[in-house]
């Protein structure tokens, strides 16, 4: 589920066949995809300043279909409890964006709380977007924030996926330095599960100009010479050799 983009129709339709179009979206992806994997089953549902990361309840009836939100965004935890009726096996991940920054807190809540009604949360996405200007030193206290904050049903640490990361500037120094201060920390977390680079040919990505991506005009540029080397390093036959 996303706020931000869903068919148009959905918007005409009452609460009950809301319910039943979500219900129907969940039983056609388990049907095609039963043997999924991992799935960002709810994506940018955190409320701040009065709305939601995305247009969750601005034209439809998403939230009242899923049992409304009192302020425990219980309409999320159903979503993953239906999820997991579909996929046993899966890992199911919640999703967001300026969880590192400005919303670190909303995120970390949001997770909670849904851990705390029995919704079966399995990880924690971090798109990442956020960390351009983020000096060395709030990035790490940021990151063990996280980690230190968000469990499981058993109190133990929930993985985290870095899934959009990327560093938006034409600065080459300052992308390589962030690449060489962020990469690392990830990489030596045992609770850091992957990490997805969020596009990496320069023009052709979502930020300024495309300027996130790793190869311009043919050329690595600095940061993806400084990856390969880390990669190099720390990879042998395709394992961690940390």
């Amino acid at each position: 589920m996303w706020g931000s983009q869903y068919p148009n129709w959905l918007n005409g339709l009452s609460t009950d066949e809301t319910k039943k179009a979500i219900t129907a979206w969940f039983d056609a992806v388990a049907a095609h995809y039963p043997d999924l994997e991992m799935i960002d089953v709810v994506n940018e549902a955190i409320k701040s300043g009065g709305s939601y990361h995305s247009g969750y309840g601005r034209n439809n009836n998403i939230i009242p279909a899923l049992g409304g939100d009192n302020g425990n965004y219980e309409f999320v935890a159903t979503a993953f409890k239906m999820a997991r009726e579909r996929w046993p096996k899966a890992i199911l991940i919640y999703n967001d964006y300026n969880t590192f920054r400005w919303q670190i807190n909303e995120g970390i809540d949001l997770v909670n709380k849904l851990v705390k009604q029995g919704a079966p949360v399995d990880a924690y996405g971090q798109q990442a977007h956020d960390l351009t200007d983020m000096n060395a030193n709030d990035f790490k206290s940021a990151l063990n924030k996280i980690q230190n904050s968000v469990k499981n049903a058993k109190g133990e640490p929930m993985p985290i996926f870095i899934t959009e990361y990327d560093i938006g500037t034409d600065n080459d120094s300052q992308q390589k330095q962030r690449y060489s201060e962020q990469i690392p920390a990830f990489w030596e977390s045992p609770q850091v599960a992957g990490i997805t680079l969020w596009g990496y040919i320069y023009g052709a990505t979502w930020t300024t100009n495309g300027n996130s991506g790793l190869i311009k005009n043919g050329s690595d540029r600095p940061a993806m010479t400084w990856l390969k080397q880390y990669f190099k390093e720390h990879l042998k036959d395709g394992k961690d050799n940390t």
